[in-house]
């Protein structure tokens, strides 16, 4: 399997880091962005609002999401463009915190690695 992803784990909280260059999203492990890996979200990506705004992405649809408090709310999804290693893909976004969802990592990739000793994390394919 190829590594296509490698991020950290600070604090028990597994990440990859990316940044935005117009209406893409890069991962990167220089980028300049954390984003946070939750297995508790079953949707896309989470992006704040107004970085949404900047990237001037496509609204397809309204959704319904029940968040970590239990609360049930509508959001805008956005799609967007997600660009790994040598690939692109198109990718569902709503606004939120820095998240990334189990519906993004399953569609690009095939197993999700978190190593604790070493502090790293891999999506592979």
């Amino acid at each position: 399997m190829e590594n296509i992803i490698k991020g950290g784990i600070t604090d028990f909280i597994p990440f990859f880091n990316a940044f935005v260059e117009g209406e893409n999203l890069i991962f990167s492990e220089e980028g300049d962005q954390t984003l946070t890996i939750d297995s508790g979200f079953n949707g896309g990506i989470a992006i704040p609002g107004e970085v949404l705004e900047e990237m001037e992405l496509e609204l397809v649809d309204y959704d319904t999401f029940r968040l970590a408090t239990g609360e049930i709310v509508e959001l805008p999804v956005f799609l967007g463009k997600v660009i790994i290693k040598d690939f692109e893909v198109e990718a569902c976004f709503i606004p939120g915190d820095w998240l990334l969802g189990m519906e993004f990592l399953s569609a690009v990739g095939q197993e999700l690695v978190l190593n604790f000793v070493e502090g790293t994390v891999k999506l592979t394919r």
